[in-house]
């Protein structure tokens, strides 16, 4: 027991990028830390393609080196090309503004998670793959628990604090409230491995492509090792309720092929995995504190992955959510009220990426994106955020500010060429 009569400081329920992050964090601040994971890693999970401000977190968890050593695909940029056509915009990092390390990785989630829990183990953390969460009590002085262990025997322990990164199930976010689903983001997922995909030469090798569909939906390719290559179509509701098949495996490939320039890529790939599908998946927690817990990752919120924001934000939550923790158990008390601060922190960036994810569903953005013509330092500042930045200096706030301008602009001229062909 601790000095509070604690088993531990803080149990985390959940081992991927948050739960790992905020685990680790703690464990660095001298924190006695238990992680509870209901699989066995390795285990498959989506959201391949990092951002280079994920680098950032890494030093601070003193992870860098570990990943580094992992011999993940080096990704320095992303590519969009328009429908149908030759059209391609090129966001590379290299030109973000405010980015200190601009070359990031695309990973195998499977391998990339592990790195991260192996990491949190190394740094003190008691981490128990296949135990369950199955009940946690609050009270004034801390937190019962009830857990399943590998056997499937049920346990008990006391916490003083819990941190919900239990992803979409979201064990203690959904006792105490919802997750709400962002009505412009209503877009289903579908997605495998291939191998055999041709894929760029030279530094661009391992950069993220995207298709853009007229329906407003897109393509992604993301090479995850030397064969493999993560495909996947991300298709508004309207359209799979309309042209989804009878199975996972043949409505992947119709909206393969129904996107020429895409699906001329996979003329000799083969399919190599299953096909998975999500749904739904833009969301904020209505509450994500309350005494003694706090969510981080998935649990707490998730955006659409056009911009590849998953693991950065879970991340950087992690550490946000150690800090508010440490400091409160510093105080000797964890009110709600103790995670304001990181709820409005994880909002915030929250909108600030959202803004750029329904602008890239909004025509008139598209259009803005592939003109030919650039002000260079508005587009240093928009791949900026595409790199990740959430915390943007004045300058180049202003400079995105002028942008959604422009897309403002040009929004107008949609509306009234419309009226003038009508």
């Amino acid at each position: 027991m601790t000095g509070s009569g604690w088993d531990f400081d803080v149990a985390v329920v959940g081992g991927g990028p948050g739960g790992s992050s905020a685990a680790t964090a703690l464990a660095r601040r001298g924190r006695r830390v238990v992680l509870f994971e209901r699989d066995r890693f390795p285990r498959f999970h989506i959201g391949e393609s990092q951002l280079p401000w994920c680098n950032e977190v890494l030093r601070a968890l003193g992870a860098e080196q570990a990943v580094r050593a992992a011999g993940f695909v080096p990704k320095w940029g992303a590519s969009f090309r328009r429908p149908g056509g030759d059209d391609e915009q090129y966001a590379d990092f290299s030109a973000a503004v405010e980015t200190p390390t601009p070359q990031t990785f695309q990973v195998l989630r499977e391998r990339f998670d592990e790195v991260l829990l192996r990491h949190a183990q190394a740094s003190g953390v008691d981490v128990r793959e296949r135990h369950r969460l199955v009940d946690a009590a609050f009270d004034g002085a801390g937190v019962t628990l009830r857990y399943a262990d590998a056997g499937g025997v049920e346990r008990g322990a006391r916490a003083g604090a819990v941190v919900d990164a239990s992803g979409r199930s979201a064990f203690l976010v959904k006792r105490y409230g919802r997750h709400e689903y962002d009505p412009l983001l209503r877009n289903v997922a579908l997605h495998a491995h291939y191998e055999g995909v041709p894929r760029a030469q030279g530094r661009r090798a391992g950069d993220i492509r995207m298709f853009t569909r007229t329906d407003m939906g897109w393509l992604w390719f993301i090479p995850v090792s030397e064969s493999a290559m993560s495909v996947g179509a991300v298709i508004p509701v309207a359209t799979h309720r309309r042209e989804g098949k009878a199975s996972a495996e043949q409505s992947l490939a119709h909206y393969l092929a129904d996107t020429p320039t895409a699906g001329a890529l996979l003329e000799r790939a083969r399919r190599v995995s299953e096909v998975r599908v999500d749904a739904d998946y833009s969301y904020v927690a209505s509450r994500m504190a309350g005494d003694r817990w706090v969510a981080v990752g998935d649990a707490a919120a998730f955006l659409d992955p056009i911009f590849s924001t998953g693991v950065l934000l879970a991340m950087q939550g992690g550490l946000d959510a150690a800090e508010a923790i440490d400091a409160g158990l510093r105080r000797g008390a964890l009110p709600a009220r103790a995670f304001a601060r990181y709820e409005r922190l994880v909002r915030r960036r929250y909108h600030h990426f959202r803004r750029f994810a329904t602008g890239f569903y909004d025509p008139a953005f598209r259009d803005l994106w592939f003109s030919p013509r650039k002000t260079s330092g508005i587009y240093r500042a928009i791949v900026s955020v595409l790199a990740g930045n959430w915390r943007p200096s004045l300058a180049t706030r202003l400079r995105i500010a002028a942008f959604f301008a422009l897309v403002q602009l040009r929004r107008v001229e949609r509306r009234l060429r419309g009226m003038q062909d009508g």
